[in-house]
């Protein structure tokens, strides 16, 4: 459960986008950070039934889990710095202007479909998706088109 671990909790996060510049450029290495984390857990057997649990545990209840984690999930857990970044109005981040605007909260959201993917239960396609997640992270050439959930690279 050592993957487990390096997925960093709400307050870890939290702690560690106040200790950096809390500038854009810490907010996309942090939440890149967490993405590559969640990216090894999902790749891991051992540890994708371990995230499968967490995240079926509580969720109906429990409308933000992000502050759970270990024992609970929420998708919202990886861009925690990005949030605080823009003090949660997604149409000042980078990432909610190239998603229509859009919350990350939102189910089909960059972040959101994490959600719907687990849900299901499809490893493949997350694992596809968390590189379509590390693109958006990466480049400001692309967009991610909410109606049909993929990235689409834009001419600038």
């Amino acid at each position: 459960m050592e993957k487990i671990n390096s997925l960093h909790s709400y307050n870890v996060i939290s702690n560690k986008w106040s200790c950096s510049d809390m500038d854009s450029e810490s907010a996309m290495i942090l939440t890149l950070e967490q993405v590559r984390a969640f990216e090894e857990i999902v790749c891991d057997d051992t540890e994708w039934v371990a995230l499968l649990t967490a995240f079926n545990k509580g969720r109906d209840v429990d409308a933000w889990l992000a502050t759970d984690w270990p024992d609970g999930f929420d998708e919202l857990l990886l861009c925690v710095p990005l949030c605080k970044l823009v003090e949660f109005e997604c149409n000042k981040c980078t990432i909610g202007r190239r998603q229509e605007n859009n919350s990350c909260a939102h189910d089909y959201s960059l972040f959101g479909y994490i959600a719907e993917l687990l849900k299901i239960p499809d490893r493949e396609g997350l694992i596809a998706h968390i590189d379509d997640i590390k693109k958006m992270l990466l480049s400001e050439q692309v967009i991610w088109n909410v109606s049909a959930k993929k990235l689409i690279r834009i001419n600038v």
